[in-house]
């Protein structure tokens, strides 16, 4: 990921005279910008030889007066443009504005380190302007972690608070932590936060223990959907009622707990069809595009249903929901049909 490559130039060489960072992952975007800072400037000077804009568009002037004067006292200045959107599809400079742009990356000045940011967006490298940052070798997208890379990150995490995890545990609290799931918007502050809050509760101890993080750490929807249903199939209707009200206090709203349910019987229906045609594990993740611990979760269920079965259950499942958008039934009536009746 390009994060590695940004360390390794803070770590080894100079950082280029101008950089685009996009991306996904905001902490490690903020980190980035964070380590260029420390490197080059001086805390002593920094309100000479720092400054940040939120855009540029409309405050070009300022921009362009602090990136064409020299540092006070120092070798580097540094500028961070929070959302380069003109950099983007959607953005644009004026034409005038946009000439003497073109004129400060070409000068490629090495007193002033020019950083443009773009989170969740990406440049449109259609334009000469973002062409210039690729001839430089200067655009780096630093996106969310796979599941193997987060699990050490938390790991590293925890040891870096003086605490060991086990990895198969910090694989769980990935997993579970909401971070992985499609279209997530838990970022690594969300999965910091956890940590140190169990850190702080493990203060004086040396160990993090499963007991702990399942006390501690608030479950996504997603992981709490998983459990519901293995609730639901295995009878254990007093555990699925336990999940649903905490789901429910932790301001789920009941009709996304419906529709997660049903989309997740739909995914346990494709699985169940993809196993009957005789594909393996690897291949059914392979097809379905499922993260390793989501094809665990769907083969364990799938143990215990049958195609029809599920269809049975699906169908059930968009009559009560039907029945809510109607007004016929209210949502919490619903999601109990569906934990206490409706599923055998």
């Amino acid at each position: 990921m390009s994060y590695k490559i940004i360390s390794d130039i803070l770590k080894k060489s100079r950082v280029p005279s101008f950089v685009l960072i996009f991306g996904t992952e905001d902490y490690l975007i903020d980190d980035a910008v964070k380590n260029i800072k420390k490197k080059y400037i001086d805390e002593n000077y920094e309100s000479m030889n720092y400054i940040e804009f939120e855009k540029i568009e409309n405050n070009f002037v300022d921009f362009y007066e602090f990136v064409t004067t020299y540092p006070f006292i120092s070798e580097k200045k540094l500028c961070v443009i929070k959302e380069a959107i003109f950099l983007t599809s959607t953005g644009s400079l004026n034409k005038n504005d946009e000439e003497k742009f073109n004129k400060i990356l070409d000068e490629g000045s090495d007193s002033c380190i020019k950083v443009f940011l773009l989170k969740d967006k990406k440049p449109d490298s259609r334009k000469k302007i973002v062409k210039k940052f690729k001839d430089n070798n200067a655009i780096f997208e630093i996106n969310k972690l796979n599941e193997s890379e987060l699990s050490k990150y938390i790991a590293d995490r925890f040891k870096s608070n003086n605490l060991n995890i086990n990895l198969h545990l910090a694989n769980y609290i990935a997993n579970n932590s909401g971070y992985l799931e499609y279209e997530s918007t838990v970022n690594l502050y969300h999965i910091n936060n956890e940590i140190d809050k169990i850190s702080s509760f493990k203060t004086g101890y040396k160990d993090v223990l499963m007991e702990d993080v399942d006390s501690l750490l608030i479950k996504s929807s997603e992981s709490n959907i998983f459990k519901l249903i293995d609730n639901i199939c295995d009878g254990n209707k007093e555990q699925a009622f336990g999940i649903l009200d905490d789901m429910l206090l932790n301001n789920t709203p009941e009709q996304v707990i419906i529709h997660m349910l049903v989309r997740q019987y739909r995914m346990l229906y494709q699985y169940v069809i993809l196993s009957n045609k005789g594909y393996n594990f690897n291949e059914i993740m392979s097809k379905m595009k499922l993260k390793n611990f989501v094809a665990n979760k769907l083969s364990k269920q799938a143990r215990s249903l049958n195609s029809e079965k599920i269809e049975y259950y699906l169908e059930k499942m968009l009559e009560i929901d039907k029945k809510i958008k109607t007004g016929e039934i209210e949502s919490r009536i619903g999601l109990e049909l569906i934990t206490n009746g409706i599923i055998k």
